[in-house]
């Protein structure tokens, strides 16, 4: 299995909540999400970022095929890159 975290710094943190909201939208319509998880940074400092995101996949093919899928690729990382000013990822093995 394999964890795909993102941690987004938006525009204006005021939208965390339809940011928050369309990303969870993914669960049921991106098939290889197993489970997905996302937060709204609740402290505020000069090193938070406002939205994470978690996401669980079963291996390599199935993360492809999630940053490749119609829905995830198209409107959800359209509107989230638009309002984010910078984003930064890990994926490790669990």
């Amino acid at each position: 299995m394999i964890k795909h975290l993102v941690l987004f710094k938006l525009n204006d943190p005021a939208c965390s909540e339809k940011v928050r909201d369309l990303l969870l939208s993914m669960k049921g319509t991106v098939e290889q999400i197993r489970e997905i998880e996302v937060g709204i940074d609740y402290a505020h400092t000069e090193r938070s970022f406002d939205v994470a995101l978690s996401v669980i996949v079963d291996d390599e093919d199935a993360l492809r095929g999630y940053a490749e899928h119609p829905y995830h690729a198209g409107p959800v990382k359209k509107y989230v890159q638009s309002v984010s000013e910078k984003s930064v990822t890990a994926d490790y093995y669990i």
